[in-house]
């Protein structure tokens, strides 16, 4: 089964969400905090959080200094939430 482009765009959109929201609790910081620092507006930011918008490169970089991380760290962690589980066999995990 393909999945559509319209389907994939929308997990994309998701997960940066959701990494620029973990990345920023983590640091302990407000929406206000990083959108100030990434000179954002505040929903705007909270709308890429939702998967509402699609941020370009540049407001990407943008964020990325207002998280206080390297651009290529945000992407690595990214990338990496979107990596599907491996799959493993049943007969492999059976076999212990």
């Amino acid at each position: 089964m393909e999945i559509s482009p319209k389907r994939q765009r929308g997990d994309l959109l998701s997960t940066i969400g959701e990494t620029l929201r973990a990345e920023r609790n983590e640091r302990g910081l407000t929406l206000k905090q990083v959108a100030e620092g990434a000179h954002v507006s505040v929903s705007y930011l909270a709308e890429i959080e939702r998967g509402e918008k699609d941020p370009s490169s540049r407001v990407m970089e943008s964020i990325a200094r207002g998280l206080d991380i390297e651009m290529s760290e945000l992407l690595v962690r990214i990338a990496s939430a979107l990596e599907p589980a491996p799959v493993v066999p049943v007969t492999n995990s059976l076999a212990a």
